[in-house]
């Protein structure tokens, strides 16, 4: 199976609702938002972090359609099997590219000065990516799709909705602590 919107390796992400500003505390109350709503991380090309955020948030809408679409399934039956399979597919494979580059990028940078914060996120995105393979294994299951089926899936992704968004506020605060620290 080829990968949804696979093309010359251009990648966005769309929110699923309308966005009337980039500004982060639009969606997180992390103390590392509210920095960047105080103008200190004023722009992506005077700060990387505030892509870091930005994209922190793409992820967050589209685990919030994803869920709401699977709790929809599970609960009346309408939706789209195969574009709920796909956006799952879609946002692990975004999820895995992200965390390559964090693991590049931002976490050396985090451990020169908070020991040991790499190899403890590192170990959080292994437990994830733990997560997104156990839902995406469910979804390739030959096991009748009925409403205990969906359940368990919107169960899943709710989970991982849970984890996802811990996990990125976690980041987020330590990150613009390091944005703060370097200027």
């Amino acid at each position: 199976m080829t990968a949804p919107f696979a093309g010359d390796g251009v990648m966005a992400l769309m929110p699923q609702e309308p966005v009337s500003s980039i500004d982060p505390t639009a969606s997180s109350t992390s103390s590392s938002t509210s920095i960047a709503a105080t103008g200190r991380i004023g722009s992506t090309k005077s700060s990387p972090i505030l892509i870091f955020v930005l994209f922190h948030k793409a992820i967050r809408s589209e685990l919030n359609g994803l869920h709401h679409a699977a709790v929809s399934f599970a609960t009346d039956g309408s939706g789209d099997v195969r574009w709920l399979s796909e956006r799952c597919r879609f946002l692990f494979d975004i999820y895995k590219n992200h965390c390559n580059a964090e693991d590049a990028v931002i976490f050396p940078a985090l451990d020169i000065r908070v020991k040991n914060v790499a190899r403890t996120y590192s170990l959080e995105h292994e437990g994830e990516s733990n997560l997104f393979g156990q839902l995406l294994e469910l979804l390739s299951s030959i096991v009748h799709r009925d409403n205990i089926f969906w359940r368990e899936f919107a169960s899943r992704i709710g989970a991982i909705k849970t984890s996802l968004n811990q996990h990125m506020a976690k980041e987020e605060e330590q990150a613009c602590l390091l944005e703060l620290t370097t200027e």
